[in-house]
């Protein structure tokens, strides 16, 4: 596939748009530590005030025309239609970002809260997840709002605080504006910020984009096991580890079913007229017929396995001996799900147990949520998107899609039927598969530019010429 710049378009459209003051402003919201842990005595709130008071001063005609709310440590912001009978949309992200692993600091290039900018690109954790998209959102609108441009269909900027661990800033902001009587037309949230090869598809080199109507559920199960631990030479009845090493591969060696999710037959069936190989070619003629066939398919590549089953991940194991002829006392391990279409929090709980079928092992879970809703493909919002991304990303085909990964735009599900998960920031997959909660992360300045002019175009289309 071509690099990822060979496929914008338009990118002399709003000529005056400042994106050396774009930049800046990024740079400066990489400088803030917003780190949120599950634990918040560890989390220092006062670099969310810094963050939040960036927002505040940078912005003079989003903060001129909208309300500004803090609710706890996430924001929302209320930019007012002139048309009540319209319903509102909703732009949202995330200021929290995730820890830089210790130990690999000094493997940065530039510094992981520098907001260096160098060699094109903007440095540092945020620039792919997911600060642009904030600090994106808040550019557009300021842009149309400062040359004068009133919204019809009125405009919430939310943005929560935790979504790299409990999401419970978007559900308090979801829940704010439910008692306030609001539903949504759509809500837009980041999703995939790089293009795919359709070759997973079958449709090797066609450019695709993908607005993910749906996340998987999520799930990590903690299974537990308890022991007087001793001498290694009476290990009568099985140690600690024994019995959890057998626990997690009699999970793991109980895989969950093939199923092709409705997002996906949507994809399919859009890619259909792109797709010339086999065994693609020939049951995509009929792809709801051909459904399982498809997940099968699916099911022995790697770029869509994961489309298709919940899978299972075992990520921690916690309790081992200090000494090699000691038994072990107390033992945990977490197992990580991400639940496909169709499967439940509970059914997962069943199925493990059923697995394991040992009373000395105690299993929980530290966090759980069932799949989320699928987002209309039918309607305004997806259109409109479309529509956006289309003018500046022209030669890309855009198809419905769903993320394996998870946001927190689930949350507004109980006031919209439409949460949408794109990101306009494209850059190249190998930039996204390393810097994503990785090392290195940045984000080149053209990317962001041109991400920024679609959310601007996109405002136009739903919130200021409805």
């Amino acid at each position: 596939m071509k690099p990822v710049f060979s496929y914008f378009a338009n990118e002399t459209l709003y000529p005056d748009l400042d994106v050396e003051s774009a930049v800046s402003h990024l740079s400066d919201a990489i400088r803030c530590r917003t780190v949120n842990y599950e634990d918040h005595s560890r989390t220092d709130f006062l670099e969310f005030d810094k963050l939040q008071e960036l927002m505040r001063n940078s912005f003079p005609a989003v903060l001129a025309c909208g309300q500004f709310e803090r609710i706890g440590h996430s924001v929302l912001i209320t930019i007012p239609g002139t048309n009540p009978e319209l319903l509102p949309c909703l732009y949202m992200s995330h200021q929290d970002v995730v820890p830089v692993v210790a130990g690999t600091e000094q493997d940065w290039t530039h510094d992981a809260f520098s907001g260096a900018v160098a060699d094109g690109y903007i440095w540092g954790r945020g620039t792919l997840d997911i600060k642009e998209m904030v600090f994106g959102i808040l550019e557009a609108a300021e842009y149309l709002l400062s040359h004068g441009r009133r919204f019809c269909r009125t405009a919430y900027l939310a943005f929560g605080d935790d979504e790299e661990t409990l999401n419970l800033g978007a559900l308090d902001i979801a829940e704010t504006l439910k008692s306030r009587g609001v539903r949504l037309e759509f809500v837009l949230d980041e999703g995939s910020c790089k293009l795919e090869d359709g070759a997973g598809f079958g449709a090797p080199g066609l450019p695709i984009g993908l607005i993910e109507l749906m996340e998987k559920g999520y799930a990590d199960l903690e299974l537990s096991v308890e022991s007087r631990g001793g001498h290694s030479n009476r290990p009568f009845g099985g140690s600690s580890l024994e019995h959890l090493a057998r626990a997690i591969t009699a999970i793991t060696d109980r895989p969950f079913p093939f199923r092709l999710p409705e997002p996906l037959i949507g994809t399919f069936e859009s890619l259909s007229p792109y797709i010339t190989e086999e065994p693609f070619r020939g049951l995509v003629s009929d792809v709801h017929g051909n459904a399982d066939a498809i997940a099968a398919v699916c099911a022995e590549r790697p770029e869509t396995f994961s489309f298709v089953t919940t899978t299972i991940a075992p990520t921690m194991i916690e309790g081992g001996s200090a000494a090699c002829n000691v038994l072990p006392q107390n033992m945990r391990a977490v197992i990580n799900f991400r639940l496909n279409e169709g499967d439940s929090i509970d059914a997962v709980m069943e199925h493990c147990r059923t697995a394991v079928n040992n009373p000395e092992v105690h299993l929980r879970y530290l966090q759980a949520n069932n799949p989320s809703a699928t987002a209309r493909s039918d309607g305004y919002g997806y259109q409109k998107l479309c529509e956006a991304m289309k003018q500046f990303f022209p030669d890309v085909i855009f198809v419905p899609s769903m993320t394996v990964g998870a946001t927190d735009a689930h949350q507004y599900e109980r006031i919209c039927d439409t949460c949408l998960r794109c990101s306009p920031f494209l850059t190249e997959p190998e930039d996204v598969r390393r810097g994503m909660h990785g090392t290195n992360e940045r984000l080149p300045i053209r990317s962001y530019a041109q991400g920024i002019r679609v959310l601007i175009r996109l405002m136009e289309l739903a919130n200021v010429n409805p």
